[in-house]
């Protein structure tokens, strides 16, 4: 029994010695993963210093609510239908593809 209960601590003890020596890292990998990390922390402070450009320049921007401006245009000589002072809203819309 005693050597039952030996054998069975042992293999415990020999099974975690086997996971925990499969998972260490060597200090190459160490290393590795320490300059990948360090990559990607640059590339997320670019990322945010283009997004605070972008914030920037939307900020800076005219208010795509501006007053609408009016405008008078003669018809004169022109054909039309309707009453000649009747008025008119021209709608500019621009797709961007």
């Amino acid at each position: 029994m005693v050597r039952g209960a030996g054998l069975a601590v042992l293999t415990a003890v020999g099974i975690a010695l086997w996971a925990q020596a499969g998972f260490a890292q060597t200090a190459e990998e160490f290393k590795t993963l320490k300059k990948e990390v360090e990559t990607l922390k640059e590339g997320q402070a670019a990322i945010q210093k283009d997004l605070q450009e972008i914030k920037g320049f939307l900020q800076r921007r005219p208010s795509a609510a501006a007053p609408p401006q009016e405008a008078t245009v003669s018809v004169d000589g022109a054909p039309f239908k309707g009453k000649k002072d009747a008025r008119v809203t021209l709608v500019d819309f621009t797709d961007y593809q």
